[in-house]
């Protein structure tokens, strides 16, 4: 009765103690930040880049929302700073750092209000820095005939529906510029002509302005231009309308300093990304909420210069990479020296790509990994553990049945034969074997349930 209590014992510890490994080593969900760098701006000294919080299940990730606390370290210097991530997971980090520049040791922590860490390690800049699209120039037209040929431009590169915008269009001719020239706009269903083509004067020669309002997300422009020669030209083509854009009211140009942009959804949006970029890289990001009908928010940046900025804004946290879909950019030229605003229009935003500088899950993958090794072992070393103390269980059980048939034989005398004793004893030697190997077939199962599981 002992042997068999201690049997039932060291089974409900083995398996007691792999249902405790197996939990050890559970993939439960982990929760980090990732870091996204940009270029740096014209001149160094300083970056604005993203950090986004989610949660991993092992399936799938979704945004967090988080509140946090950075510390970056750069060129000597620490900066903390304390925020929180929106609803998409996403809050905007800038630091100063006087000489940063591309390649330099930049270390982040990133902590939750609770100090578990989120994010370390040092900045993994791209081995080249991240190439610019070309700018993609004047729009393409459909269709072009006659002795005038025009050329026709968008500020900002795409028009927003509900908002007015400006087309420039420039008439040249071979031969004999043209003489007083005129332009007629045939817009589409879809498009609106909101004030016909006017020249620009003096400060844009040769260039006149339409401008159009689109009420649908497709639309096209003819444009149909005469002199006073008698010459007649027609230009057709699609307009580039962003579906779904928000309306983004900035100045053209600015003096050095603060620029406030507005921002309004025609749609139900509650958060407008917008940043402030120049010719090298990102200058200044926020988040900008939205409130009140229609939604609309404001946000300030301290713009320095001098030269061509752009200002975008879109509905997504990475909006600004590809510039496309709901993304816009409105040119913005800080100081003296503006171009016409025509040339403005004929040079299109040029997006840029962003890096991982920190992966916050890198770190949590490996303490998972070592986590989940750990709990195997523990497993595998309760069933090794317990399957031996169950071999070493069953042999005594079977010596001790031995011992008390030897007994019991002795006391019967010896009445039966040489045969049934052997005949005997072959019996109890079989049902010894098939108990060793039914127990040794039900640790590999366990066995080969906890390899499958850590997989």
């Amino acid at each position: 009765m002992r042997s068999r209590l201690w049997l039932v014992i060291v089974a409900v510890l083995s398996i007691a103690t792999l249902a405790v490994g197996l939990r050890v080593g559970a993939g439960d969900a982990v929760r980090a930040a990732i870091v996204y760098g940009a270029p740096l701006p014209a001149g160094g000294g300083h970056a604005a880049w993203q950090l986004r919080t989610e949660l991993d299940d092992g399936r799938e990730r979704t945004a967090e929302t988080t509140a946090f606390t950075a510390a970056v370290r750069a060129r000597g210097v620490t900066r903390t700073i304390e925020g929180a991530t929106n609803d998409d997971g996403v809050a905007e980090i800038a630091f100063d750092a006087p000489g940063l520049a591309t390649g330099d040791d930049v270390e982040l922590e990133v902590r939750d209000a609770r100090g578990l860490l989120l994010a370390q390690g040092r900045a993994d800049w791209p081995k080249q820095p991240p190439r610019r699209e070309p700018p993609r120039g004047l729009l393409r037209p459909t269709r072009v005939e006659g002795a005038l040929r025009l050329s026709v431009a968008v500020l900002g590169a795409r028009l927003a529906p509900g908002q007015s915008g400006r087309v420039w269009v420039r008439v040249d001719a071979a031969g004999e510029p043209p003489r007083e020239p005129r332009v007629d706009a045939t817009p589409d269903p879809g498009l609106d002509v909101t004030r016909a083509f006017a020249p620009a004067g003096p400060t844009c020669p040769r260039w006149g302005v339409v401008e159009v309002t689109p009420r649908g997300h497709i639309g096209g422009l003819l444009l149909s231009a005469h002199d006073a020669l008698g010459r007649k030209g027609e230009w057709y083509g699609a307009m580039p309308i962003a579906a779904g854009a928000m309306h983004v009211n900035a100045p053209l140009v600015a003096a050095p300093g603060p620029v406030k942009v507005q921002i309004v959804s025609a749609s139900a949006r509650a958060l407008a990304y917008a940043e402030l970029d120049d010719a090298k890289g990102r200058v200044a990001a926020a988040v900008v909420p939205l409130v009140g009908e229609p939604p609309t928010g404001e946000v300030s940046f301290d713009a320095q210069g001098p030269g061509l900025g752009w200002l975008v804004v879109s509905g997504e946290p990475d909006g600004a990479v590809a510039m496309r879909d709901a993304t816009r950019a409105m040119p913005l030229w800080i100081g003296p020296g503006a171009p016409c605003e025509a040339d403005l229009a004929g040079i299109a935003p040029a997006s840029f790509e962003r890096f991982v500088a920190v992966d916050g899950f890198v770190r949590q993958r490996a303490l998972l990994a070592a986590r989940r090794r750990r709990g195997r072992l523990i497993a595998l070393g309760a069933l090794a553990l317990g399957s031996l103390l169950e071999t070493l269980l069953l042999l005594r059980a079977a010596r001790e049945g031995r011992e008390g048939l030897a007994k019991l034989e002795r006391a019967l005398g010896a009445d039966e034969g040489a045969g049934s004793k052997a005949a005997a004893r072959s019996r109890a030697a079989l049902d010894l074997l098939a108990v060793l190997l039914l127990s040794a077939l039900g640790f590999a199962l366990l066995f080969a349930l906890v390899e499958w599981q850590s997989r």
